[in-house]
């Protein structure tokens, strides 16, 4: 009975002590600790309220309850209740190599100080990606790898180089490519230049985007098309990668009636869209070669609205112009591409806006794969601001504010190829992270309370990029 006792008491006292141990995380080194915040993680997945982030270096280490860690002296904690923390924003159509004017015409040698004023305004505005859809090919690859190492601030870029275009001459970041023999050589120039993918343009024909595409991914490069003379179907069926910009503007997508009197210029657009059948049998055929060929669009609807609304003063007066490089500002007032519109145009513009959002709207729906850019400088296209103003811009095409914000990561990422990496709040992930004041999913505008920027797991102050 005494041995029985005494073996019992021991038993007793070991499952005792083993209740003792300390089962939590410890972390001894100098991380960066994000506590008490309430995470959207860019899948979307439902918010994770009081969650506590852990960065090492570059990297997210771990994610749980506060009570799951425990932090040395050299961890670095912010405390986040409230806050709102969600993945680096994805600008999927920034031009961050700026290019001076002069006589109304581009010049093809970019700007240094003034694209490195634009990256930091960019993240600033919480964008830690960018996709750079055209540049004279030197720079943008020079600029890439001058952030990459570190030597300029900003958010990390995938750029394309000159872009294809049937034209007979150079002009800015664009080359003349008239035949297949032009296309094969400038892929193969940019392919051994280092760019990250090929912009083909509006004005090149059928046959000269499908060699593109060939000629690109031999190369183990994706191809962006600005499209019009080729309709978006066939460039689809090509095997383009993505497709910028929201509405295709073809005449093969009206009926045959209408076609006739359409003029593929920025004024025929407004024709074009008060023609347009959304749920024609042309455009049902797009929206199929679309979902089946995976092609992915961005369709920067702020670059539409400001030239749909290039009368009104909240573009023509807007109080965060001083954002932007002056001399972009300066190009804006001497003339934009709705110049030679009357107020019966814009009028006409304005009433047709809806077919905009409703074809935005169908892309969604399909399911077709959509990401957020800007398009940057356009007119009026302020640098983060404009990205903002897309994401109310997706919302008001009545897409949900979760989605939304999937779209400005999580899928711009995945567009990149670069979504095993980036896009997500997930363990191993880069932290690039961007921290709310308030719910974005109440109301998609709070995209802009931000509080803190990281990028690559450094955390800025938006304010103090911008002063700098």
């Amino acid at each position: 009975m005494t041995r029985w006792l005494m073996l019992s008491g021991f038993l007793w006292l070991m499952v005792a002590l083993s209740g003792c141990v300390d089962e939590r995380i410890r972390f001894d080194d100098a991380v960066l600790v994000l506590k008490d915040v309430t995470v959207i993680d860019g899948t979307g997945q439902p918010p994770l309220p009081e969650q506590t982030v852990v960065v090492r270096e570059d990297r997210i280490v771990a994610i749980g309850k506060a009570g799951d860690f425990v932090f040395g002296d050299a961890a670095e904690v912010l405390d986040l209740p409230g806050r709102y923390l969600l993945p680096g924003f994805i600008d999927m159509h920034a031009h961050v190599t700026i290019l001076p004017g002069e006589d109304g015409r581009l010049i093809p040698h970019y700007d240094r100080a003034a694209s490195e004023q634009v990256l930091r305004t960019l993240m600033a505005f919480g964008v830690t990606t960018a996709r750079n859809p055209a540049a004279p090919t030197a720079d943008g690859v020079e600029l890439r790898e001058a952030v990459a190492g570190g030597e300029v601030l900003g958010p990390r870029i995938f750029t394309a180089g000159t872009v294809l275009d049937r034209g007979t001459r150079p002009f800015g970041p664009f080359v003349a490519t008239p035949t297949e023999e032009a296309v094969r050589e400038e892929v193969q120039k940019q392919a051994a230049a280092g760019v990250d993918f090929i912009k083909v343009y509006a004005g090149l024909p059928p046959r000269l985007v499908e060699v593109a595409v060939e000629e690109a991914h031999a190369h183990g490069l994706r191809v962006i098309g600005h499209m019009q003379r080729t309709t978006w179907t066939d460039a689809a069926r090509f095997g383009i990668d993505a497709i910028t910009h929201g509405a295709p503007w073809s005449p093969e997508y009206l009926d045959e009636g209408p076609r006739a009197g359409y003029r593929p210029t920025m004024k025929g657009r407004i024709y074009w869209l008060e023609n347009l059948d959304l749920d024609g049998p042309q455009i049902e055929e797009m929206l199929t070669a679309l979902a089946e060929n995976n092609v992915t669009i961005d369709p920067t609807l702020i670059a539409y609205h400001t030239k749909f609304w290039g009368d009104d003063p909240r573009y023509l007066n807007h109080p965060e112009h001083h954002l932007a490089p002056a001399m972009i500002v300066e190009g804006w007032r001497q003339g934009t591409f709705t110049f030679d519109w009357t107020g019966d145009d814009y009028t006409r513009a304005k009433a047709a806006w809806p077919k905009v959002l409703g074809l935005t709207k169908r892309l969604f729906d399909r399911g077709i794969l959509l990401t957020a850019g800007s398009d940057l400088p356009n007119p009026w296209v302020i640098p983060g601001v404009s990205f903002h103003e897309e994401l109310q811009l997706l919302a008001d095409a009545g897409i949900p504010p979760l989605d939304v914000l999937q779209i400005a990561t999580a899928n711009g990422a995945r567009a990149l190829g670069i979504d095993a990496e980036a896009g997500t709040i997930e363990v191993g992930k880069r932290a690039d992270l961007v921290v709310l004041a308030a719910n974005p999913i109440d109301d998609i505008r709070n995209t802009r309370s931000i509080e803190w920027v990281m990028l690559g797991g450094v955390a800025f102050k938006p304010e103090r990029l911008l002063a700098e």
